[in-house]
């Protein structure tokens, strides 16, 4: 018979009425000497002890087999595993965290002698002068042990399980081990999910067998072993996407595994370091996509044969993780090692719906000579006005805010129309104002009135924000196109409203297009970039990447530039958006500005990029590829605007400076500096407009600026904040303060010298 005590230890001083904060000390349960939850160190030990009452009662009475208990210890939870065994009870102490910590292993104890321990420690500590809020939980408990019922208590019942996958090119992991069983299925609650590690603490023997070698890591927890094998192969799929080097280990029941790879397509060496000394096992020239999907493989395997002994074990949320992120890493590794490219071998009849060249708007009457001037026109009051739901449409300003949508006559300021709507975001179409709501629905609006034409209700998208294109182009649909959840592209008809194609991705994403005559680039957050046939939805052509597309993504007439990027590596592609035959492929040095697509220039294609020191560019030939220039990041404040001007590139930045740097050799041109008040004078978007030769810089006040040669043309003489800028084609300006004031000027007449 084992001694068992239940000491609770308070602490020092003399202080006769505690307060419940100070009731703090140390919950010994000891066994033959052997302090079980010495790990479990300073804590709430009253209140512990009090929860321990009650777990021992349940499990004395037979109305429950198995209890936790959890213990906060500074940033560390420690849990105390309690399960009944016939006369017995097994306890078990583990840290609950993302890397568990396995203490004590079910000690096996007699519960009738445990709970006589937890009842005399109560006692003890009853004894004593207690706070009523203490003393009320642990008279409960002793009440509760004092009833002395005793019910039918089972067996822990066990069985024997050999877990042993197929192997992938060579490579396999195998585990015996005994896992517990309980056929009580319908018991269980099907409303109630938790995590639950106690469960899942199943101690057996594993190994690995590389090529007909094997070696045996002895007796460990093999679900925890999964799961740390489960973070080595997200960090060894991360680093062979990336071609760069890796090396990690992990550590569990002091075997230590480690893994380590080269840059490139070099092999992957696996470490084994066993608790006995001077043993270590070393497997080299391992496949890390095989070793990926091996792991994969086990944690699912082990998943099975859990949730197939036990059925409850299906709503514990521990190990719902491990299985979906297993299904998810062996999902990712098979899209990695695809070869499912396709290209469009009739390219013609897309080629043909090819927008021509745009007139370059750097070109115009502002291009030489003359000062502007502007004078104030209108000024309108919307509160609280939302800046991704304001648009010039033709002759009307679209204001959205909080709870409305007005619509102004942009001329003399005439209100129009005003409704009440929720905030939504919006997109303009020739058809109406199309605004999609965070539940899904997808309204829209007249121009003329107001009035909601016609309304859908799609799947509402998870994460990433709206996301579109819109179709309205003679000998096309007129189609707004939308993501729609986590995997779908829905295009809805502009005029009636229905959904006329659906296309299903294979897996989630953040998916963003961009449109290329009939076709719809999409990418975002997988390694496949793939064009879709507006008017049917089918896939026109695919490219598979090893890097996942971001889905920035730029057009030149017969050239599409898209960003891969993934860590710290990032490729810029040149395809032919037709066929979808890739031209060349380079790598950038530097990360990408997410959510930018590369600039365009007559000779260079110009990526902005950034990291914490700011902002810069890198450059690359369009024909070839072959790197022109590059400024490192910290050439601008992080927070910049680019816009592409003929044959250079413009930016604005949050620090208030104009900077012009030419495409060709990567010269600055010419650099303002703006002087600004207070840093709250930053206007919310810095995007520059270019219009008849005529560059509006927005900053704490709208400067024109002759984007040829750097000269100042004139202020606009407005005291709004100018966090958006709305320049028309004769070159009036609106400027919106998001506070919810709306500002009109027109540009005066020009003046000209006659001779």
């Amino acid at each position: 018979m084992s001694a068992i005590h239940v000491v609770v230890r308070p602490p020092s001083g003399g202080d006769s009425h505690p307060s419940p904060k100070t009731l703090r000390g140390l919950l010994d349960v000891v066994v033959d000497g052997v302090n079980l939850t010495a790990r479990i160190g300073d804590g709430q030990a009253l209140p512990l002890l009090a929860e321990l009452g009650h777990a021992v009662a349940l499990l004395d009475c037979g109305k429950k087999g198995r209890t936790t208990l959890q213990s906060y210890v500074d940033d560390e939870v420690w849990e105390l595993g309690l399960e009944a065994d016939g006369e017995d009870v097994l306890i078990s102490v583990y840290r609950s965290a993302p890397s568990p910590e396995v203490a004590v292993h079910e000690r096996r104890v007699e519960l009738a002698a445990l709970a006589g321990a937890v009842a005399h420690a109560l006692d003890d500590a009853l004894a004593g002068p207690q706070n009523v809020t203490v003393r009320a939980p642990l008279e409960a408990a002793r009440q509760a042990l004092s009833l002395g019922v005793r019910g039918e208590r089972g067996r822990a019942l066990r069985q024997h399980v050999e877990v042993h996958p197929r192997p992938v090119r060579g490579f396999g992991l195998w585990a015996n081990v005994e896992l517990r069983k309980d056929s009580n299925a319908a018991l269980v609650d099907h409303q109630v999910e938790r995590a639950d590690l106690h469960a899942l603490l199943a101690r057996g023997e594993a190994g690995i067998r590389v090529r007909g070698r094997s070696g045996s890591l002895g007796a460990v927890h093999v679900v925890l072993l999964a799961e740390r094998l489960m973070a080595l192969a997200d960090d060894v799929v991360d680093a062979w996407q990336c071609g760069r080097a890796t090396f990690r280990r992990v550590e569990l029941s002091g075997v230590r595994i480690g893994v380590q790879r080269g840059t490139g397509e070099a092999p992957m060496a696996l470490a084994i370091s066993l608790p006995e000394p001077g043993r270590r096992l070393t497997f080299p020239g391992i496949d890390p996509i095989a070793f990926v999907q091996m792991v994969a493989r086990f944690a699912r395997s082990i998943g099975e044969s859990v949730t197939s002994l036990d059925p409850s074990q299906a709503k514990n949320l521990r190990l719902r993780s491990l299985m979906t992120s297993a299904r998810a890493l062996s999902d990712r590794a098979e899209d990695l090692v695809a070869d499912d490219s396709v290209q469009n071998h009739e390219p013609e009849s897309y080629r043909s719906f090819s927008a021509p060249p745009r007139r370059s708007e750097s070109k115009g009457r502002w291009e030489h000579g003359g000062k502007m001037r502007f004078m104030p026109r209108w000024v309108a009051t919307v509160p609280n006005i939302d800046l991704r739901a304001t648009f010039l449409c033709g002759d009307r300003l679209i204001v959205g805010s909080e709870r409305e949508t007005a619509c102004i006559q942009r001329t003399s300021g005439t209100l129009l129309w005003r409704k009440g709507t929720s905030r939504a975001a919006a997109v303009a179409t020739p058809a109406g104002l199309a605004r999609l709501h965070a539940d899904g629905l997808v309204s829209m609006h007249d121009l003329d009135t107001g009035e909601v034409r016609f309304s859908n209700r799609l799947e509402p998208r998870s994460g990433g924000g709206a996301s579109g294109a819109v179709v309205h182009t003679p000998g096309l649909p007129k189609l707004l196109i939308v993501a729609e959840g986590d995997r779908r592209i829905t295009a809805i008809d502009l005029i009636s409203g229905d959904v006329r194609w659906r296309h299903t991705a294979r897996r989630p994403g953040v998916y963003r297009m961009r449109r290329a005559g009939k076709l719809l680039l999409v990418g975002g957050g997988d390694s496949v970039l793939w064009a879709l046939d507006v008017a049917t939805g089918e896939v026109v052509w695919r490219l598979r990447g090893r890097l996942p597309f971001t889905g920035d993504v730029c057009i030149d007439h017969d050239s599409a530039f898209a960003l891969a990027s993934a860590s710290s590596t990032t490729r810029l592609f040149h395809l032919d958006p037709w066929s979808g035959k890739v031209e060349w492929e380079t790598e950038l040095d530097e990360r990408p500005v997410v959510g930018q697509a590369p600039l365009l220039t007559p000779d260079a294609v110009v990526v902005p990029v950034r990291d914490r020191r700011g902002g810069g560019l890198a450059a690359f030939c369009k024909d070839t590829g072959e790197p022109l220039w590059q400024h490192a990041p910290g050439l601008t404040s992080p927070t910049v605007a680019w816009l592409s001007v003929d044959g250079s590139v413009v930016g604005n930045s949050s620090a208030g400076t104009l900077l012009c740097v030419d495409s060709k050799d990567g010269g600055i041109r010419y650099s303002h500096v703006f002087p600004r008040h207070v840093d709250a004078d930053q206007p919310r978007r810095l995007e520059p407009v270019l219009r008849s030769g005529a560059l509006f810089v927005p900053q704490h006040q709208v400067h024109v600026v002759r984007p040829r040669d750097g000269e100042i043309l004139g202020t606009v003489p407005t005291d709004l904040i100018p966090d958006l800028l709305r320049v028309d084609e004769r070159c009036d300006v609106y400027v919106a303060e998001e506070s919810g004031h709306v500002a009109a000027f027109g540009a005066a007449a020009r003046l000209t010298l006659v001779r």
